[in-house]
């Protein structure tokens, strides 16, 4: 009876546990299974390299690598400077335009803005207000009109 049930797991285990995403090992001994640590730390390097403010602090320092490399071959070639300041000021603009479409579409740093900061302020001071007038706590709080 005992030798069946082994017999009959293995066998399931076998065919049903072609998965990647699950270790059979559970889950204290998870990362001493290779495979499934490689796939985990896939995901890891895959999400910190989306991340949107790491990719525009690297696209802020690679544009300032091609600039100064774009500047070092036109010193020596000698082309005209004029030319060079205008595509240079084209350049900034678009990755200005760039930075900012990023960084409004950044749904991490929204809740850091300015007037979403404030409103969160003012709902949590009005219910405070609220919490204090029910307990009857309401002349010991300065009042801003």
């Amino acid at each position: 009876m005992c030798l069946t049930r082994i017999t009959k797991a293995f066998f399931c285990s076998v065919i049903f546990f072609a998965r990647l995403d699950y270790s059979p090992y559970g889950r204290g001994l998870e990362m001493y299974d290779s495979s499934y640590a490689s796939y985990v730390s896939f995901f890891h390097i895959e999400k910190s390299q989306r991340h949107p403010v790491l990719n525009v602090f690297i696209d802020i320092v690679r544009q300032r690598l091609i600039d100064i490399r774009k500047l070092k071959y036109k010193l020596s070639i000698g082309k005209n400077q004029e030319k060079y300041e205008q595509d240079k000021l084209s350049q900034i603009r678009r990755f200005r335009w760039a930075l900012a479409y990023t960084l409004i579409k950044n749904e991490q740093l929204k809740r850091y803005r300015k007037h979403r900061l404030c409103s969160n302020r003012v709902t949590q001071s009005k219910t405070l207000e609220r919490i204090f007038d029910k307990i009857g706590l309401t002349q010991t709080l300065p009042r801003k009109f």
